[in-house]
């Protein structure tokens, strides 16, 4: 049973990331002719207009783009952009890394005539304080704002989602703030200018955004928490171990090592600590064998002097110690042909009694290898083909002591 539910799960999960494209009014991506600013999502009636250099920087996906801080923006209207902010639910999702230490208010977004407040939507940001503020206005009694101080980060990914009278702010797939319009009405951004990215139509409150902007999307419905974190692409942190958050871990055997792998960095600058049994400790993927459980911790700094730190915790077994049905699997290898950590199996098999099955599914529940043999491994092909790089199910079949059981759970096939 508790199989099934994990294959549900990601079925679940891929159906999910594939409703990123329903709904998207536009979608901004600077990786293409040499960052240009261009529509992605294939609507002619989605119109652009640049003021200003289009200059290229390292980005959460290829290149972003950068905001000089003077006169440096750009619009995007047309009808949908329009219909989103004033009829129906809207979801704005995108990567932004400041430059500057400036203590006036910077926008990031902006829909408004002027310097009036009504009828208006801005996104702002003030780099001295780390504070993000996100303003609607329909009229002076039909207003929501939520104001947080963000964490320190280089790229903060922000989601700003308005559905019926309610208005939610993700920073790097957390909620940090919801509001609800007063009398519960649906706030109407009615004006006719188009939404400014970098800039405001009120530069004496506001100064124009210094810094880089990347993964821009206009949603015309209001996205779920999946869609959110399925957006959240994980910059500069590390990837091998269970999770890509906060500390990572992942188990060996004495005598095993790790091979590192980080998600996109803009870093030119590694530092791991502790150095020891770390091989280049200068490097961003080293491979680390540890003689005993240690915390190793990262520090990434890019040409910016933007500092980003992450850490992973490898637990040492000693395999002599491990009792019958204690079986452990790595969460994810790389089946590429460096002769390190190619192949997926059970990394204690004397602990599985008597094997009766491994398998391992693939998303839509294909088997792409089985065995009983307690020392087999899986190489990362099926049909004689390798497998897409993804994440995939594993269900054992074991008996230890007289009883049957069963132990499920994921690997992801890096590349």
């Amino acid at each position: 049973m508790r199989f099934l539910t994990l294959l549900l799960t990601l079925f679940i999960s891929v159906n999910l990331y594939a409703q990123l494209g329903q709904n998207l009014v536009t979608h901004l991506s600077f990786n293409k002719n040499g960052c240009n600013v261009e529509d992605e999502a294939g609507d002619p009636a989605i119109q652009l207009f640049v003021n200003g250099d289009e200059a290229c920087g390292c980005g959460v996906i290829g290149t972003s783009r950068y905001f000089d801080g003077d006169k440096d923006w750009f619009y995007v209207f047309g009808t949908r952009v329009e219909e989103a902010f004033t009829t129906i639910d809207f979801s704005l999702s995108f990567y932004f890394k400041p430059t500057t230490n400036s203590a006036a208010n910077q926008a990031l977004f902006s829909k408004k005539v002027g310097c009036m407040g009504e009828g208006s939507f801005v996104v702002r940001f003030n780099p001295a304080t780390r504070s993000l503020s996100v303003e609607l206005t329909e009229s002076p009694t039909i207003t929501a704002s939520i104001t947080r101080t963000l964490p320190v980060s280089c790229w903060y990914h922000v989601v700003v989602v308005r559905k019926g009278p309610t208005t939610t702010l993700y920073v790097n797939k957390a909620k940090l703030g919801e509001v609800n319009a007063p009398g519960s009405l649906r706030i109407k951004i009615t004006n006719s200018e188009p939404l400014k990215v970098g800039s405001s139509e009120c530069p004496v409150v506001i100064e124009d955004f210094k810094g880089y902007m990347d993964e821009i999307r206009l949603y015309s419905r209001a996205i779920s928490l999946q869609d959110v974190e399925d957006l959240y692409l994980s910059p500069n942190q590390i990837k091998t171990g269970l999770k890509v958050t906060g500390v990572n871990d992942t188990t060996i055997f004495v005598g095993e090592s790790v091979p590192i792998k980080l998600t996109n960095t803009c870093a030119n600058s590694f530092d791991w600590s502790p150095a020891t049994n770390v091989v280049d400790p200068n490097i961003p993927n080293p491979v680390i064998t540890p003689s005993e459980t240690t915390s190793y911790t990262v520090t990434m700094i890019d040409d910016d002097n933007c500092r980003s730190v992450d850490s992973i915790r490898i637990v040492v077994v000693d395999p002599t110690t491990v009792a019958c049905g204690d079986i452990l699997l790595p969460s994810a290898f790389t089946p590429n042909g460096d002769g390190l950590n190619d192949r997926f199996g059970i990394s204690n098999p004397f602990a599985t009694g008597e094997l009766l099955a491994f398998e391992i599914f693939d998303r839509w529940g294909n088997i792409v290898y089985r065995t009983d043999e307690p020392f087999g491994k899986w190489d990362g092909f099926y049909k004689g083909q390798p497998v897409n790089p993804g994440v995939f199910l594993y269900k054992i079949n074991y008996r230890c002591e007289g009883r049957e059981n069963v132990k499920s759970g994921n690997v992801t096939v890096l590349r």
